[in-house]
């Protein structure tokens, strides 16, 4: 078995933030540029196995080495540099995993709306994904393709995916995946597409070596509905204490000191609805202390309506719990807001809200954000432009809101409404420049003007805490300084488009 994923998840980041920024970026930016210095390449052993790879594939490994008769060694977790001195007659299943492999995620569709060339999640997929078509019809092995963008390969037509993959497989992977595996090697058939809905965390057993970022997975699922998530509709369960912290153990021993929490919503860890079970997390996270040698961990995402309904000393103590050797002044929380009308907000996420009223929505909003800064943590607010069913005056209502975020411990960082579904996909529902009135510029640009004065500030002070060297910091900083001015740029060029366009149906 061979284990890869696409080249922007291969690399040597020290902290999120790093990660987030390498896989935004568009071939616009020089391909050596990309891989020694924005996505620096993961070593590997004499023999091909990485030193870290997504928590994905570390699974997966775990998943086959407990549930089929494969061992140790006929598993290997590799980079895409390595990967083609590995494909050869002795190689039965191919495994590739990616987070957004044609480009079509909320986040990565918004920014090649205004920067030239192609996303480098797509074009190296597609790079690897050509090396590994042709092995394949010399050596006859079967490839299935997974990862958090598994759903684009199904609902969009990809030549190269055609050309190359056997079976789409998304979803976790615990449940059916060691029996497809089991399958392929032994020559059966398969259907061409898997669809696991559950989380399939009571079969989850801990990794065997680091994992990308270290991220640590708590919980799986949010089921809070939203739309536009793929895991809107899976029920959230959480991970025993012992895996989280055999996971961590693993980490730090593999020389990962600085991690990333994994869960959809961070502080619903151990509830068992929507309500916050404070003791259980507060638990987890004096058992996760425990663990010597770690120097930082950065929570990824949290629910606005989750946080509303703690108290100021529990925010407070997970704070203090998660100041560990390496102390962070802006210990960011990622927390979907969406729009300021909080109707169109129950419309496209039907749980997000509760228990809560989509009247207050706006309100619970701005006091969320102001005790999150409160108690010592830095929210980086998502919005969503083109919901369906949004109006000018929910794109009003958002810009104000903005405005008052401004002032705040936060940063706000719009994207454009992607569809998951085929129906709308078909439909046309997803939102582009072309959509963009000169009231959706102005949000976005206002929010980007907040951007361009805070984010330096908060990657410096991740990357101090994660261990980045001075000089990567400092030439970080350098390039933050260029793409500021090019974003303004493109501003002003889609300004000017929106003008001729409004002028061009006038006349």
């Amino acid at each position: 078995m061979v284990l890869v994923a696409d080249r922007t998840l291969s690399a040597d980041y020290k902290v999120l933030f790093e990660g987030i920024f390498a896989t935004m970026q568009t071939t616009q930016v020089p391909e050596i540029a990309m891989r020694r210095f924005v996505s620096p390449p993961v070593k590997t052993d004499d023999l091909g196995r990485a030193k870290t790879v997504p928590l994905g594939l570390r699974r997966l490994e775990s998943a086959l080495l407990e549930y089929t008769d494969l061992q140790a060694d006929d598993i290997i977790c590799t980079t895409p540099e390595f990967l083609p001195r590995l494909l050869g007659p002795s190689v039965k299943v191919v495994a590739v995993s990616s987070s957004d492999p044609l480009g079509n995620g909320m986040s990565n569709t918004t920014t090649k709306s205004f920067w030239k060339g192609e996303l480098y999640t797509s074009y190296w997929t597609r790079k690897m994904l050509r090396q590994i078509a042709e092995a394949k019809q010399k050596y006859d092995f079967k490839v299935v393709a997974g990862g958090a963008g598994a759903w684009q390969w199904d609902r969009y037509e990809d030549s190269t995916a055609a050309d190359c993959i056997d079976v789409i497989f998304e979803g976790y992977f615990e449940s059916q995946g060691p029996a497809l595996f089991t399958n392929l090697i032994e020559g059966r058939p398969t259907d061409s597409y898997i669809l696991e809905e559950g989380t399939c965390t009571e079969r989850v057993r801990p990794i065997k070596s680091p994992s990308l970022l270290g991220i640590i997975e708590l919980s799986r699922g949010c089921a809070r509905g939203c739309k536009f998530c793929t895991m809107g509709d899976k029920k959230m369960s959480h991970l025993s204490c012992d895996i989280i912290c055999a996971d961590l153990e693993t980490n730090v021993a593999g020389g990962v000191k600085s991690v990333v929490s994994g869960s959809e919503d961070f502080f619903r860890y151990g509830a068992t609805g929507i309500k916050p079970d404070f003791d259980k997390l507060r638990d987890l996270l004096e058992r996760m202390r425990q663990v010597k040698g770690l120097s930082f961990m950065q929570i990824d995402h949290a629910n606005i309506s989750t946080v509303a309904q703690m108290a100021d000393d529990e925010l407070k103590e997970v704070r203090r719990l998660l100041t560990w050797e390496k102390e962070s002044d802006y210990l960011w929380v990622n927390m979907g807001v969406e729009s300021a009308n909080g109707h169109l907000v129950a419309q496209n996420s039907p749980g997000k809200i509760a228990p809560f009223r989509p009247d207050d929505w706006e309100d619970i909003v701005r006091r969320t954000v102001e005790r999150m800064s409160k108690n010592g943590f830095f929210s980086v607010v998502s919005l969503i432009l083109g919901l369906p069913g949004e109006t000018p005056d929910d794109v009003q209502r958002t810009l104000k809101l903005v405005k008052y975020l401004e002032n705040q411990h936060a940063v706000v960082f719009p994207v454009f409404y992607e569809p998951l579904s085929a129906e709308q996909i078909a439909g046309d529902f997803a939102f582009t420049v072309n959509k963009m009135t000169a009231e959706h510029l102005e949000l976005y640009s206002s929010c980007y003007e907040i951007n361009f004065r805070k984010v330096p500030l908060l990657f410096r002070d991740n990357q101090r805490a994660g261990g980045v060297s001075w000089f990567k910091r400092t030439a970080i900083q350098l390039l933050g300084k260029t793409e500021v001015r090019a974003w303004r740029n493109n501003f002003k060029k889609i300004g000017r488009q929106i003008a001729d366009r409004k002028i061009a149906v006038e006349t």
